[in-house]
C-alpha cells in the first residue's frame, strides 16, 4: 500500500484508507499537526455559529432552572460560548495526549518502537472524525433553527441525543461519551496494526481498553456515588 500523497489527500484516506494515513505519518510525522488544528478550529466555528443563530433570552429562560443563582448571575452568550469552545479544546487536547501516552505505552513490547509525538500524531488522526461530528451538529441547528439547548447541541456525544439536564447525573457523563467511539477505536486498530507487528486481537484491545475502562469506571462511580 502506498502512503497518501500530500496533507490534504492524508485527511481523506482518513475515511477511506486509514493504513495509507499512518505510513504517510510514519514518514511525515509533522503532518499530524493539520488533524489536530482542524479538531481545535472546528469548535470556535460550530458554537459560533450556535450563539448567532440560538435565541439567548429562550436559552437562558430554559437554563435558569438549572443552575444556582451565582452561575445564573454570570450567565451570558460571549461567557457561555467560551465556556463551550474551551471546553471542547481542553477535552480534545486532552484525549490525544492520554491516547499518545497510552499507545507508546502499551506497544513497548513491539519490535518497532514510535516515539510519544508521533503516537500524538496518530491520536490526533484518531480523533478526526469529530470535526464530521461538528458539521452534523451545525446541520442539526439550521434543521431546528436553533431551538436546542447548550448541553444538547453536540452530536459528538451520546447527550445530542439523549439530551439530558445538567441536574442529571448522568449529564456530564453522557456529555463526554462520543458517539463516534467504535470509529475511535477503528481507527486505532489501523495505527496499531500499520505501525506494529502485533495480531489484530492485540491490536483491537489496545485500541479499545483505554476507552473501555475509562468510561466503565466513571460509569460504576456514578452508580456507587
Amino acid at each position: 500500500m502506498n502512503p497518501s500523497s500530500n496533507p490534504l489527500i492524508m485527511l481523506v484516506d482518513i475515511f477511506r484508507s486509514p493504513s495509507a494515513c499512518y505510513l504517510a505519518l510514519y514518514q511525515r510525522g509533522t503532518w499530524g499537526w493539520q488533524p489536530y488544528i482542524f479538531l481545535i478550529l472546528s469548535p470556535f466555528l460550530f458554537w459560533g455559529a450556535y450563539f448567532d443563530i440560538v435565541d439567548f433570552d429562550w436559552l437562558s429562560t430554559a437554563l435558569k432552572p438549572q443552575l444556582n443563582p451565582e452561575q445564573f448571575a454570570l450567565l451570558d452568550a460571549n461567557t457561555l460560548m467560551a465556556s463551550e469552545v474551551i471546553s471542547d479544546i481542553v477535552g480534545r487536547t486532552i484525549t490525544i495526549f492520554m491516547l499518545a501516552f497510552w499507545f507508546n505505552l502499551a506497544t513497548k513490547a513491539s519490535q518497532h518502537q514510535h516515539g510519544f509525538w508521533r503516537w500524538f500524531a496518530a491520536g490526533a488522526v484518531i480523533t478526526f472524525p469529530a470535526v464530521l461530528g461538528d458539521l452534523a451538529s451545525y446541520a442539526s441547528l439550521l434543521l431546528k433553527h436553533g431551538q436546542v439547548m447548550s448541553y444538547a447541541a453536540d452530536l459528538n456525544s451520546l447527550n445530542g441525543l439523549l439530551k439530558l439536564p445538567l441536574t442529571n447525573p448522568w449529564s456530564q457523563f453522557a456529555s463526554s461519551f462520543p458517539l463516534l467511539l467504535p470509529w475511535y477505536i477503528v481507527l486505532g486498530y489501523a495505527a496499531v496494526g500499520t505501525w506494529t507487528e502485533f495480531d489484530r486481537g492485540q491490536a483491537l484491545v489496545i485500541s479499545a481498553l483505554p476507552w473501555v475502562g475509562y468510561y466503565l469506571i466513571w460509569a460504576i462511580y456514578i452508580l456507587v456515588s
